[in-house]
């Protein structure tokens, strides 16, 4: 009896062993899989948050496309309108063209003859030159011979001053004569006023004397 007794006990106390060691294992395996859960539910919150960024960015980024799009829509339009007024251009240069190819073959009929005027210009020019030529030894022997007359009228010029300057002194000599003129001109007047008072003045004395006259009474 003591011996089952004994058992029992054995096996309650394995039993409650092994219930603790599955309720430890149990314990740390639900601890290990909610840290699992705790780091994927984490994980998935960051993709979500990077998913959250990357459709607002792909949001965005299909704004743009469709801002883009309308512009090339209207850049379309706008060269579709220019594509037609480039061929309206296109014909009207061509007829240009034409016009222009026409001319060019008339101004070049014009420019063979412009060139026939030029080999005939340039023969006259020649002839000028030559002439040109003459006329400037002609114009330098005038030139020496201007010098030399430049040269003669220079020194009749000074002698023409000497001239002058000596027809001033003399003009000047003949006004101090002339002074002197009216000087002895006045005197003389003077002398003769009273040359005739003292004649008059003899002649009353000679009057008043009766008798015998002096000699100096008319």
């Amino acid at each position: 009896m003591s011996l089952i007794g004994r058992s029992i006990n054995l096996v309650l106390a394995l039993l409650i062993c092994v219930s603790v060691a599955g309720t430890a294992g149990a314990t740390l395996y639900y601890q290990e899989s909610v840290e699992e859960l705790d780091a994927e539910n984490s994980q998935l919150r960051q993709q979500n948050q990077q998913l959250r960024q990357d459709l607002q960015s792909t949001r965005s980024d299909l704004q743009d496309t469709r801002q883009r799009l309308q512009e090339l829509n209207q850049s379309l339009s706008t060269t579709r309108s220019d594509v037609n007024q480039v061929s309206e251009n296109l014909e009207e240069t061509e007829g240009e063209l034409e016009s222009t190819e026409e001319e060019l073959a008339s101004t070049r009929q014009n420019l063979q003859s412009a060139r026939q005027q030029v080999q005939e210009l340039e023969g006259r020019v020649s002839t000028l030159e030559d002439r040109n030529s003459d006329l400037q030894s002609e114009v330098n022997s005038l030139e020496s011979t201007n010098q030399n007359l430049r040269q003669q009228r220079n020194q009749l010029q000074n002698d023409v001053d000497d001239l002058n300057d000596e027809v001033s002194q003399l003009e000047d000599d003949v006004s101090s004569l002339e002074n002197q003129v009216n000087d002895l001109e006045d005197e003389n007047a003077n002398l003769r006023n009273e040359v005739q008072d003292l004649r008059q003045q003899r002649n009353q004395a000679c009057s008043m004397i009766n008798g015998s006259k002096p000699s100096f009474c008319p």
